[in-house]
């Protein structure tokens, strides 16, 4: 199936995990927005902040801007190597002195052990460690445990599930977690081992797609009474899916179009009052179709 770039375009606007989901408050300082700004910082602009940081090390606007920095701009200034240490740095810090914060939660913030030029498998390994060790310490505090589960989601899915349950159970009314774990058995289904800044899908891994924990997903989302988690699988695999069938064609052998008819049909009918689930159906439909065609 070959797509146009309209058609990617519009599947990853739906796709995207903003739109997956109700819609939540807005922080009083976007994180997320000052990471972006980041992206434009030039070589003086970065340095001088890199300097306010040793008189203010807990200033997270500033550390997150230079996050942004890292991810996107200073490769082309400093190199990869360089970067990296920047990167790892920064990130290393945070996840010591604070876990519990949305910076460290960021795309801008993870670090993967391979598949790209800023992959830095030390790093990982030094945070791997440190966050498993602060999971530990702090099992009741459930931002850290999502935060935990963020970075793992990639690399150790198995662990994130039991992350993501954990919490769940500690605050049982937070749609978020039932969310999450919707996006993680689709990704885990569909073999996605690689996702962009807007957490969309830039590798797939047919081993991962038929591997035991995505056989487990499935069955879990078969047995579930939770329409969240149902539904946002359904939408991801559905979406995702028809990206990943453009992107990866002739290796994507995942049969994620009857799956993801079948489990928002199953949110549908387990939540008839949610305009969400026949909306999301729809949606998707309309997306085959043009792809189709």
């Amino acid at each position: 199936m070959k797509m146009s770039k309209c058609i990617l375009f519009a599947v990853a606007v739906l796709a995207s995990p903003a739109a997956s989901a109700p819609a939540q408050q807005t922080p009083e300082v976007s994180y997320v927005r000052i990471a972006r700004d980041g992206y434009s910082l030039n070589k003086v602009d970065a340095e001088k902040i890199e300097a306010s940081l040793a008189g203010a090390p807990d200033d997270l606007q500033a550390r997150t801007k230079l996050l942004g920095f890292y991810f996107r701009g200073a490769v082309r200034l400093y190199g990869a190597e360089t970067t990296i240490a920047h990167r790892r740095r920064h990130i290393l810090w945070l996840i010591e002195h604070h876990p519990a914060s949305e910076v460290v939660g960021l795309s801008e913030a993870t670090i993967d052990p391979a598949g790209h030029v800023l992959a830095d498998r030390q790093g990982y390994e030094q945070a791997a460690k440190l966050w498993i060790g602060v999971a530990q310490a702090q099992r009741s505090n459930t931002a850290v445990l999502g935060n935990v589960a963020k970075f793992f989601q990639l690399s150790d899915k198995e662990r994130t599930a039991a992350l993501l349950t954990e919490a769940q159970k500690i605050v049982p009314n937070d749609k978020q977690w039932s969310e999450r774990l919707g996006y993680l058995y689709a990704l885990a289904i569909l073999g996605v081992d690689g996702l962009n800044q807007n957490g969309l899908p830039t590798r797939h891994n047919p081993a991962e797609a038929a591997g035991d924990f995505a056989k487990r997903a499935r069955q879990e989302l078969k047995s579930s009474t939770d329409p969240i988690t149902v539904g946002i699988a359904g939408r991801i695999l559905g979406m995702y899916g028809l990206m990943m069938g453009g992107m990866f064609a002739g290796t994507f052998k995942v049969d994620a179009v009857p799956l993801a008819e079948s489990f928002l049909a199953k949110a549908q009918t387990m939540d008839p009052a949610n305009p969400f689930w026949p909306k999301s159906l729809e949606e998707f439909r309309k997306l085959r179709a043009t792809a189709g065609k």
